[in-house]
This record gives structure tokens, C-alpha cells and sequence, in this order.
């Protein structure tokens, strides 16, 4: 969807009614609800996100062999990112309301504000989460090898570890929050609600798990949030 917004906005391509016509079904838009400039943004980040998630179930996660995921777990995932993808792109110019190239608002003062700030955080970000999800790998491969040698659960240690359980779920929260900003829509708001309820959950389950299982467990850990939760 970045290159074929890209096709849009630099070379003149037209947004085809197939493609309106699902977009303003799907969302009710009259009106574009951002800029040209914030919403390439969001795109190219939510892109690269998606791109590294897929590298890392591929490549750099281990799953136990035992291991299963629920159908409703599986679809939810699917159909979060296609609402996240529709949602940035669906509310902006071109994609929705009147075609009029020569009005439509590439950049405001807000999105020239936040647009450099925003991207720093949201790559640190990123990478601390993709450093989070390579411990987590290597707890069950041989540290020479890199071959797995367990499946077993152990605790994770370093980096962002040492303050919260779970800081991949920390860093999932601050990422949409990211996106959240640079697309400061309801529709957008009510994906990051659902974003922050289902992590802030499932990183408090993942912390109790961790404080019944490991005696040794660190208690100077907290959930998600270091000294907050």
C-alpha cells in the first residue's frame, strides 16, 4: 500500500474506484482527516514494522514444536493490521472525499512539528523492541552454534529486561502511540485503545507467569511500564 500511495501522490496515479469505493465503505469518510506528508509517514513506518515482524517469525523466533495458536488469536492479528493499514490510508488525501490534486494539503504546522521527533522515537523504538525479541530467540539457542537446543522457558536478562517483564509490549504501546499522533483520528484512536488494552493485559499475565514459576525471579521488575506498572 506505501508504493501504491507513492504512485499517487509523485506520479500522478489515480486512485481507483475499487479502491474508494472499499475505503469509504469501510470508514464513512467525506474528508480527509490528514496530510499527504503525515500519513506517508505513518505508512512508511507501519510498513517497516510489518516487514520486520514478518522477518522475525520467520527467521529469528523459536517455537516450541507443542505449540499452538488459537484461530481467533491468528484472524485478530490479520485483521488488526489490514484496520491499521485502511485506517492511515483511508483518511488520506485522495483516498478519500473530492479528487482535487492542486488543494490537497501535503504538510500543516503540526505534522512539521512532530513528523522528525516522532520518526526518531518510533526507529528507536523499533529497534529496541527487535533487540527485546533477539533475547528472547536466543534463550533457547546454543550461544556458539546459534542452533535451538531447548524449548524451555527461562529468564530473560539484559537490556530493557532488567526494569520490565515484558518490554516488548512496552515498546508495541510506544510505537502506536507514535502512530497514533502523526494520525490523530478517532478511527486511528479507537486501534490504539485496542493496542494498549490488549498489551497492558497480556504483559501483567506474562509477569504474574514469570514471579509463580521463577523462584529467583527479579523483583525489582515491573510488568510493562518501569516504575509505574
Amino acid at each position: 500500500m506505501l508504493f501504491y500511495m507513492v504512485l499517487v501522490y509523485f506520479f500522478g496515479v489515480t486512485v481507483t474506484y475499487p479502491v474508494y469505493f472499499v475505503l469509504k465503505v469501510l470508514l464513512q469518510e467525506n474528508e480527509p482527516s490528514v496530510t499527504v506528508s503525515a500519513a506517508l509517514i505513518a505508512m512508511t513506518l507501519l510498513t517497516i514494522q510489518c516487514l520486520r515482524r514478518l522477518y522475525e517469525t520467520y527467521y529469528l523466533q523459536v517455537f516450541a514444536k507443542s505449540s499452538k495458536m488459537n484461530l481467533s488469536h491468528y484472524l485478530a492479528g490479520i485483521i488488526h493490521y489490514f484496520a491499521c493499514i485502511v485506517t492511515v490510508v483511508g483518511q488520506a488525501p485522495l483516498f478519500c472525499g473530492l479528487q482535487f490534486r492542486e488543494v490537497m494539503p501535503w504538510n500543516n504546522t503540526y505534522t512539521t512539528i512532530i513528523a522528525v521527533p516522532c520518526t526518531v522515537i518510533f526507529l528507536v523504538t523499533w529497534y529496541e523492541q527487535f533487540r527485546s525479541n533477539i533475547i528472547f530467540a536466543n534463550l533457547r539457542k546454543d550461544k556458539k552454534s546459534g542452533k535451538v537446543v531447548t524449548e524451555e522457558h527461562r529468564i530473560p536478562h539484559g537490556r530493557m529486561f532488567e526494569y520490565v517483564s515484558s518490554p516488548h509490549r512496552m515498546c508495541e504501546i510506544i510505537l502506536y502511540t507514535i502512530l497514533l499522533l502523526l494520525v490523530p483520528t478517532r478511527t486511528f484512536f479507537c486501534i490504539y485503545l485496542w493496542v494498549l488494552g490488549n498489551q497492558i493485559q497480556t504483559a501483567i499475565q506474562a509477569h504474574e507467569w514469570y514471579k509463580k514459576t521463577f523462584d529467583n525471579y527479579p523483583t525489582n521488575r515491573y510488568a510493562v511500564f518501569p516504575r509505574v506498572l
